[in-house]
């Protein structure tokens, strides 16, 4: 199973993104709601007439808005910015998520890679045992054969501390992705030319995450624009038809005409509505700045841990292949009696030490570019592409 493979099928089952779909399914409702107050609105009533429960009584009444000063269409306004902002929610979650099962894969992997270099480890110091064992003649013969046989105690600690390690990562991989991590194939190291300091602004103005706060400031600027239009009278044409009681008679009546309308007055409310808009809107804008400058941090923060662990690789693949010549020719000299068995141990564990270091490195650089490309919102696209490929 590839990592897109697994990202996909992990998708299609993540409670978290289908929340947000459903948030964004909201959002496209209330979208239509708010388009309605370009419609008439129809209120009805009726009931017995008082002392008399044989007759009916009843009151319709029809308006239409005419002119509102932009009340309703900044109501529209703010449900679309709502709504994309949702929209740009989805891809936020779905990224998210994406990477959750990134970071399990990736982790199945290095457990896997780390257990295999503990079993050719074990296998060596079996080899090197079978070559103690050969030697031991005398007390100091024997030290050399107990101090293998610690060493190889060790590893078997080592060998079942990795294989939990495997087992807990694999129930996790389980746990988001449905099925067992079985042939899991190991991903190149991504290339992210849109993170090149030349394109990383634009990436970052196009990512899901400063779309979201830049629909929060349009959102905010219609909730100011409806404020003060509040403060205006609204134009309405009303119709009304009626049948009511007057002086113990039923009379049927209906009428038209314009009217002005304002919302109730309480206090100062309806002044301070506006300003209260107006600084949330001040709140978006400096939000917009701060997730700016959060995304472009944190794409900086992990570049340059990349290209730390870039320097590092090279450094530990020589030590790696160094201890492999190293021990090659321990193993000659201890074959003429030029060395001792506790050197060849060391050189050994060192040898496993680099390899798992090395393991973890490779891995983690992956990571890294994974992460780097969820927070510009460049994850999903990347998998896409690559199911495409495939």
């Amino acid at each position: 199973m590839s990592l897109a493979q697994a990202v996909q099928q992990g998708l299609s089952s993540e409670p978290q993104l289908r929340a947000a779909m459903a948030e964004a399914a909201r959002a496209a409702t209330d979208v239509r709601i708010a388009r309605s107050g370009y419609y008439p609105a129809l209120s009805v009533g009726a009931g017995p007439k008082a002392m008399d429960p044989g007759e009916v009584v009843y009151d319709v009444n029809l308006s239409q808005m005419l002119y509102d000063w932009g009340r309703v269409s900044s109501r529209v306004a703010a449900a679309r910015a709502q709504q994309r902002g949702q929209d740009a929610g989805v891809e936020v979650a779905a990224d998210d998520a994406a990477l959750a099962i990134v970071d399990v894969y990736l982790d199945v992997l290095l457990a896997q890679q780390r257990l295999q270099a503990v079993q050719a480890h074990l296998q060596r110091l079996r080899a090197i045992a079978d070559l103690s064992e050969a030697r031991s003649g005398g007390y100091a013969d024997r030290s050399e054969l107990e101090r293998t046989r610690l060493e190889l105690a060790r590893g078997q600690d080592q060998l079942a501390s990795e294989q939990g390690t495997l087992q807990e990562v694999r129930n996790q991989f389980l746990l988001l992705v449905g099925t067992e991590a079985e042939g899991l194939l190991e991903p190149d190291l991504p290339d992210l030319p849109q993170l090149a300091p030349a394109q990383l602004p634009r990436t970052v103005d196009a990512s899901p995450l400063l779309r979201k706060a830049n629909e929060q400031v349009r959102a905010a600027e219609a909730e100011v624009r409806e404020a003060r239009a509040a403060l205006k009278p609204q134009l309405n044409l009303e119709a009304a038809a009626l049948r009511r009681d007057v002086g113990g008679r039923l009379q049927n009546d209906s009428t038209i005409s314009l009217r002005l309308s304002m919302d109730v007055f309480q206090g100062m409310s309806t002044f301070l509505r506006p300003q209260a808009a107006r600084q949330r809107l001040e709140a978006a804008q400096w939000n917009v700045d701060a997730v700016r400058r959060e995304i472009l941090r944190t794409v900086q923060t992990l570049a340059d841990a990349g290209d730390a662990l870039r320097g590092r690789e090279q450094a530990l693949l020589q030590q790696a292949q160094q201890a492999v010549e190293v021990a090659e020719l321990y193993r000659e000299q201890l074959s003429v009696g030029r060395r001792e068995v506790i050197e060849l141990l060391n050189v050994q564990r060192e040898r496993l030490e680099a390899e798992r270091q090395l393991i973890a490195l490779r891995i983690e650089r992956k990571r890294l570019r994974y992460r780097a490309a969820a927070q510009v919102g460049a994850l999903q696209a990347m998998f896409r592409e690559s199911a495409h490929a495939g």
